[in-house]
């Protein structure tokens, strides 16, 4: 269900804002449902988790729209190396040398990735990429940090995503856009409010390097599905970068649940 973001995205003839307000507008409502009463806290980490999601779903949009869906998908994934520096300072976790190999290997494709982009507007949908990934490692971080309010987070977060989008969302409604506009509150249902309740509700059984290889799925199809019904092509470099992306979020999951077993 992630995996058909970078689609839609591509498809609709909205403004990024648009887009994003709405389809975290929908994803809210299916958090909402599910929480029932979703509860606020007053903690310095719950309330830089809700803005670093917010700043992770704008940013997601717009590089979509000014780079290739892969590349975008991409170089999201490569949140571990934040993740490692961000452990590091905030939960006194260890960098070990293998650390260090992964952050390298993430480090040497996420360059590959501007080879191919060397257009002005490419070049700053993959810093637009870059930030989503930054901000998507605090989250992780912080999920660890909030376990019991994760998915508060994720509601808030899509809340406040939505209402400072409301503007750009009622312009897209009021430019006779209501097909568009509804359709991506279907895909904000459909593609990141069911799957955040899936993945929760998922995490009581399986374990940890299951889940985050399973969830690999998504950079590998979000391409794909973009390739197939909107003919994007994917760079030669971006395919490389892409797969040395994945192997060091492979070997950064698999490497960490061996250290915890």
């Amino acid at each position: 269900m992630w995996s058909f973001g970078g689609l839609f995205i591509k498809f609709v003839d909205l403004s990024p804002l648009a887009i994003t307000g709405l389809r975290s507008l929908g994803a809210a409502l299916v958090l909402w449902i599910y929480l029932k009463t979703p509860r606020w806290q007053w903690k310095p980490y719950f309330i830089i988790g809700v803005i670093s999601y917010v700043g992770m779903m704008i940013m997601y949009v717009i590089s979509i729209r000014m780079t290739s869906a892969a590349n975008a998908i991409f170089l999201q994934f490569t949140a571990p190396i934040y993740v490692i520096i961000l452990g590091y300072f905030l939960l006194n976790e260890k960098i070990n040398k293998l650390d260090v190999l992964v952050m390298c290997i993430i480090f040497s494709g996420m360059i590959l990735f501007f080879i191919d982009e060397l257009t002005l507007g490419g070049f700053w949908g993959n810093i637009l990429a870059l930030g989503a990934g930054v901000a998507l490692a605090i989250i992780t971080v912080l999920f660890r940090k909030e376990k019991k309010h994760a998915v508060d987070l994720v509601f808030f977060g899509n809340f406040f995503t939505a209402l400072i989008c409301s503007i750009s969302i009622l312009n897209s409604i009021a430019i006779d856009s209501k097909f568009e506009s509804s359709l991506m509150i279907f895909v904000g249902l459909f593609q990141l409010g069911i799957p955040y309740v899936l993945y929760t509700r998922a995490l009581r059984s399986v374990v940890a390097l299951d889940a985050i290889l399973l969830c690999m799925i998504e950079p590998i199809l979000n391409p794909f599905w973009v390739y197939i019904f909107l003919n994007e092509p994917v760079g030669r470099w971006s395919i490389i970068g892409g797969l040395l992306v994945l192997f060091g979020t492979f070997c950064k999951a698999f490497l960490s649940q061996r250290r915890n077993q």
